[in-house]
Order: C-alpha cells, then structure tokens, then sequence
C-alpha cells in the first residue's frame, strides 16, 4: 500500500495510503470469498476511534483554542443544515423510519463512519440501517476524493481555502486528508490545505459526534422509547451511549500539549517532531489503513441493492446541501481567514 502511495504519479490518481487500502479490500471481498471468522477481525469502529485518539494527540490543544472558534461556527451551520436536511427527506418525504434518518444524517453531516456507528449505537439502530449509512459515506468519500480536488482547481482555490471546503464537504477524516494533501501538493502549500482540512473536520465538525450523540440519544430515550414503551426512561443511558473516543481526542490533545509546551520552537522541530509527533503519525495512518481496509472488506457490491432508492436519495440531498453550502461558507464567508491560515 505505501509502495502504491509513494509512486511518483500517484498524486495524480489521488493514490494515498488508506484510499489504496480500501480499494484492496474491496477488490478481496467482491472477488474471493472470504471467511466469515475473519469479520471478528474487521474492526472498523475499533480503528476510527484509535485514529482519532491518535490525530488528538498530534493536534495541539492551543490551536483548537486559537482557530478553532471560526471551524466551529460553519462546522455548526454545516452540520444543523446538513443533519436535518437528510433526517426530514427521510422521514418526511421518503417514509423511512426514523433511527435510520437520523444515522444517515448525521453521517452526512459528521465524519461519516464514525459519526454512524455513534449514532447506531446511541439511538439502538438496527445493523442494517448503520451497514447503508457507511455505505452511502464511504461511496460519496470515494467520489468527492475525485470531484473536490478536481473542483478546486477549475476555481484556482488557494490551498487553504480549498482545504477547508473539503473539510466541509468531505464525509471521512481519512478520505477527506487524501483529498487535502492531493490539492495541497498540486497548488504547491500542502501544509496549509492539511491544516485548514483538520480545523474544519477534526475540530469542526467532528466535535459534533458528541453532540449528535447526546441529541440523539436523549430523543430516542425520552421520545421514541417513551412512546413505543410506555416507560419511563432512564437519564443514565444517555451517557452510556456516549461516544467515549471523541473525550479520548482532546484529553491527548491537552497531555501532548501539556509534555510539548516547555520546548521552543526550534526544539520542537528537531526533537520532539522527528523522536514523538512523526511516530504517532504513523501509527494514526496505520490505524485508518486499517479502518479503511475493514471497511473494503466487509463491503460486498452485491448487497447494495439492500440500500434502496429512498434512501440514496434522501441521502444524496444532504450530499448536495453540504457541498454548495460548504462551498459558500469556505470561499465568500470566510474565505480571508481561510487563506490566511
């Protein structure tokens, strides 16, 4: 897979490491079958929540503080807009029920595969309704991988610019940094496209994992249960169905902060980067490698059609919300800051 990536050419075809992984993995599961053992070794949540724990305790706490109030504000407008889009088309217009409206949405308006499996679990959704939400986000990551790259450079976006709107618009953390470095490279600062891309997904939107979780949960514990129960429902289940791993992102982010913070500048770089920060680097790509393989893995094209139409749809019209809206907020709300960053 890092011999794939690190070919020469293979920028061009948006080849980084995790995309590469999950191609692979697609290709084993619809071309050989597979074990059913293995699928206890998929752990695709299990490796999403180590990559962000991970990419916590290389984000350094002063910069959420200092830059991340502006990603929080559109992240909040995107994700309002974007979750209710999705859950009322699948509701209202399509008839779906209501748990699978609101994994879909969210995942739509988060960070798709781990947003889902948050949400599943904290509104007890049925495995089929969280198996067709990764399946729309990780289809819709695949193709905006191509399109947002390729969008921003029709519109000659500067790299900082261009990586916040994909981190606006983009449906997984590591799908959405391939398409950040893949522009960044291309207009020449793939520092500011990867920064911009993780103040917007990782401190932006991401942090309404959280939130969706705690919403959800309490709506599906004191409306829906209440309504189809008749009981009345415990308040401490809401925090049992709280994501714990989006705790476990910041408090690495203040302990790295914490260890880091007596070293200047150029110590930083010369030692603490190459000897600390460098390594959990590499551990985070391994952790979403292998998200990302779990998830070729256990996608299998025949069961698609389990999806339906309603439900892509009403999916697609979040998709279609997020994209021209993130477009908006990224280039003519906040676009100077952005291109400063």
């Amino acid at each position: 897979m890092f011999s794939i990536a690190g070919w020469q050419n293979a920028a061009k075809f948006n080849l980084e490491a995790p995309l590469v992984a999950l191609i692979i993995g697609l290709i084993l599961a619809n071309v050989v079958k597979l074990p059913k053992w293995m699928d206890s070794a998929f752990r695709v949540e299990y490796f999403i929540k180590v990559g962000i724990v991970l990419l916590g305790a290389t984000f350094p706490i002063t910069l959420v503080l200092t830059a991340g109030p502006v990603a929080i504000v559109q992240a909040t407008i995107i994700s309002l807009a974007t979750c209710l889009v999705i859950y009322f088309s699948a509701t209202r217009i399509f008839g779906l029920d209501r748990r699978l409206g609101a994994v879909i949405g969210v995942g739509g308006a988060v960070c798709g595969v781990s947003a889902s499996m948050a949400i599943a679990a904290s509104v007890r959704a049925k495995k089929e309704d969280l198996y067709t939400s990764v399946t729309l986000v990780v289809g819709w990551a695949l193709v905006m991988i191509l399109v947002l790259p390729f969008l921003s450079r029709m519109l000659s976006l500067p790299a900082g610019v261009a990586g916040a709107w994909i981190g606006t618009s983009e449906f997984a953390d590591a799908a959405g940094f391939a398409a950040a470095s893949t522009y960044g490279h291309m207009a020449g600062n793939e520092d500011a496209a990867i920064k911009t891309f993780t103040l917007m997904k990782v401190i932006g939107r991401d942090l309404w994992i959280g939130i969706w979780s705690l919403v959800w949960a309490s709506i599906a514990t004191v409306v829906w249960e209440k309504q189809e129960t008749g009981t009345k429902p415990d308040a401490r289940e809401v925090w049992w169905r709280f994501p714990k791993f989006v705790i476990g992102f910041f408090v690495a982010s203040i302990l790295m902060t914490a260890v880091t913070s007596g070293y200047s500048t150029a110590e930083f770089n010369s030692t603490v980067k190459p000897n600390l920060i460098l390594p959990l680097v590499s551990l985070r790509t391994w952790a979403f490698i292998f998200c990302f393989l779990s998830i070729g893995l256990t996608t299998r094209f025949r069961e698609l059609k389990a999806i339906g139409w309603k439900t892509f749809w009403a999916f697609t019209i979040g998709v279609a919300v997020n994209l021209v809206l993130g477009y908006f907020l990224s280039v003519h709300v906040f676009g100077d800051y952005w291109a400063k960053v």
